[in-house]
């Protein structure tokens, strides 16, 4: 009898566990569901609007407001220096080639980005190629040398230099925007360079007396 009673009061005990047991697996089993939960539904990502181009931007295109938009961006996509607000953009001036939604940024401002362009003791000076094609081969950040195109010579491209042209007016100068051609007279310019250059370097350009240039590209060193 003694030990019939012993064996019912330890199976008791054991029933009278079992609450707890479940409790404690019911709480095991939702701290998983919500593990699985958090990892399957990840915060928001903070995002803030950019100005982005709607269309293919060439060099020298002054900006409308057609010619942008804003969008919303995650912010470790965002530049630095990305332009926020439309105002801050329309009127201004590209120094690059942009894509289609490609965000804008201080830098591509011609009248903003210039300035920071510069090393110290150094202009921003814009001059007119006399060959259109010569501006196929130069981009923003090139290095060139710079001729007189000579008055009395037209140039043909691909020819060899004018024999009239051999005064190099500058050394390894360089490139902060290529301007494309002007329209109006059709034909009366070719594209133009703007370049980084002492105030020495201009004074020699300023004073050429046809106006216009031949820019042979240097290799990088």
């Amino acid at each position: 009898m003694v030990i019939s009673r012993l064996r019912w009061s330890g199976r008791l005990s054991t029933l009278a566990g079992w609450p707890r047991r479940t409790a404690a697996l019911l709480c095991l089993a939702l701290a998983v569901l919500s593990a699985f939960a958090g990892h399957g539904s990840p915060a928001p990502e903070h995002r803030s609007t950019v100005v982005v181009a709607m269309r293919a931007l060439q060099p020298g295109t002054v900006l409308a407001a057609a010619d942008l938009a804003t969008a919303r961006w995650p912010d470790g996509l965002v530049p630095g220096s990305a332009v926020r607000e439309l105002s801050s953009a329309v009127g201004h001036t590209v120094a690059a080639a942009m894509t289609r939604g490609e965000p804008l940024t201080v830098a591509r401002l011609l009248d903003t980005g210039m300035s920071a362009a510069l090393e110290p003791g150094q202009v921003a000076l814009t001059i007119s190629l006399a060959g259109g094609n010569q501006a196929a081969i130069l981009q923003a950040g090139a290095l060139v040398d710079v001729y007189a195109a000579g008055s009395d010579a037209g140039y043909v491209s691909g020819s060899p230099l004018p024999s009239s042209t051999g005064r190099r007016l500058g050394t390894s100068l360089r490139v902060l925007a290529v301007l494309p051609a002007a329209n109006d007279p059709p034909g009366s310019a070719g594209p133009s360079l703007v370049l980084a250059v002492d105030r020495s370097t201009a004074a020699r350009l300023a004073d050429a007396p046809a106006g216009q240039f031949l820019a042979s590209l240097v290799p990088p060193s």
